[in-house]
């Protein structure tokens, strides 16, 4: 809810999508990463007008031309929630902060620890964390994965910009490593037959 709790600002997410929440972002957005709002309004005596958003710090957090909230460099902006003709019905404030570690979670949300182990064939999802410090950041992040050794395993987009599918193809050990502008992490992995 905005801070004149006229308009609220939720996150985009598929129905059955456990790693993706429908609220307004909870903490701090990741350098790098877009945030992808639905905008709604309930003005007491009116229909809901056409309504835009405007970062009042661009430099911080800039709208893109798809409307996604993109996070530039640490602060905060007011996002102004306004009607085709400037008015402004609400806003809200959305800090920025940089990704000091990485954390790999399963798409049910388990976090993983450790190496990983799989047979041939299978495959699992594997979803970002991201941190500054001790407080989980939101976002959607550009992740760049790698893996050592593509004969053993192969990675896969599952449909989003951070998450992956691991494809265990052939017996071997190798290392898969995820970097999010200077933060980075890897985990091993054993395929078996």
């Amino acid at each position: 809810m905005g801070g004149m709790r006229q308009a609220t600002l939720v996150g985009q997410c598929a129905k059955d999508d456990a790693a993706c929440s429908r609220t307004a972002p909870l903490a701090p957005l990741a350098i790098g990463s877009h945030f992808y709002p639905e905008v709604a309004a309930e003005i007491a005596g009116t229909s809901t007008p056409n309504l835009r958003l405007e970062s009042v710090e661009p430099g911080i957090l800039e709208i893109d031309a798809n409307g996604a909230l993109v996070a530039k460099q640490p602060g905060a902006s007011a996002i102004l929630i306004s009607t085709d003709d400037g008015s402004v019905v609400d806003f809200v404030h959305v800090w920025v902060a940089p990704v000091t570690h990485i954390a790999l979670t399963r798409r049910d949300g388990e976090r993983l620890a450790g190496s990983l182990g799989l047979t041939v064939g299978e495959d699992v999802t594997l979803v970002p964390s991201l941190f500054n410090g001790a407080q989980k950041l939101a976002g959607d992040p550009e992740a760049q994965w790698t893996v050592d050794n593509e004969t053993t395993l192969t990675v896969l987009r599952d449909g989003s910009s951070d998450r992956r599918r691991l494809k265990a193809r052939a017996p071997g050990k190798t290392t898969v490593t995820i970097a999010i502008g200077d933060a980075k992490t890897t985990v091993d992995v054993e395929v078996v037959p």
